[in-house]
């Protein structure tokens, strides 16, 4: 059955350390699944293996939304990768149609990172949960008094503002976007879905060559053939082994 109940309402926050933080404390405390809280800005934002994530006022979209899976545990590590295409679908409806979703959570445009994508899990006595975390450039011309693009990422990321205009610059009707975007993915993946068809197209990766730095393993280097079942990118290298990457540090078309 489809999930076709509204949305609770997304809660919009001047200030915190970090909405993932923020969903995870409502999650312990039993708040429904779809529960979105949305910063303007963010002093302790961060994304994948805890590296800051630059978010000051008035910049982007700085959100984080509840999930409470029931699908099996192993197809979790797939959430941000749906999610990303569900960012990817919601953008091009608002008129930004040149984001590509990069395996296996970021959103780039022109070679520039637009935004990217967090999933964390927890399985407290409370019950199991993802707080899923979105972040996305609206407007870096925007940002508050003080907030100047650090140097090393000046010529790193771009803003939707750049790369479209967007239709929409609100955050709050941005993430209302993405959401009605992911809900019939996730129903997807709850119903037991491969996470390749549900990514589908979204992902444009096979032909191209990648560079993956893994924990504790040599860096490799081929050419992506597509995404295993639960997501995994799958790649070839020059000796025509296949391998099948969980997680890792992907360096595109090198």
């Amino acid at each position: 059955m489809k999930d076709q109940a509204p949305f609770p309402p997304i809660e919009i926050f001047e200030v915190l350390t970090s909405t993932l933080d923020s969903i995870h404390q409502a999650a312990a405390t039993g708040a429904p699944q779809w529960t979105t809280h949305i910063a303007l800005e963010q002093t302790r934002g961060r994304g994948q293996k805890n590296r800051s994530w630059w978010s000051p006022p008035g910049a982007g979209l700085w959100m984080s939304t509840l999930l409470r899976p029931k699908c099996d545990r192993k197809t979790w590590g797939g959430i941000a990768l749906i999610a990303g295409a569900a960012a990817r679908n919601a953008l091009a409806l608002l008129g930004v149609e040149t984001v590509e979703l990069r395996w296996p959570n970021d959103l780039y445009v022109q070679s520039r990172k637009l935004g990217g994508i967090l999933a964390e899990s927890k399985d407290p006595a409370a019950g199991s949960w993802v707080a899923l975390g979105i972040g996305i450039n609206i407007d870096l011309q925007g940002a508050g008094q003080g907030s100047t693009i650090p140097e090393e990422l000046s010529e790193q990321i771009i803003c939707l503002s750049e790369a479209g205009p967007p239709r929409e610059k609100e955050p709050g009707k941005i993430a209302l976007a993405i959401l009605h975007e992911l809900r019939p993915l996730y129903g997807r993946l709850q119903q037991g879905e491969p996470i390749r068809e549900i990514v589908g197209n979204s992902l444009a990766a096979a032909g191209r060559t990648v560079s993956i730095e893994q924990p504790g393993r040599p860096r490799l280097q081929g050419t992506v053939i597509g995404l295993g079942k639960h997501g995994e990118l799958v790649v070839e290298d020059a000796g025509g082994t296949i391998h099948a990457i969980v997680a890792g540090d992907v360096s595109w078309d090198v």
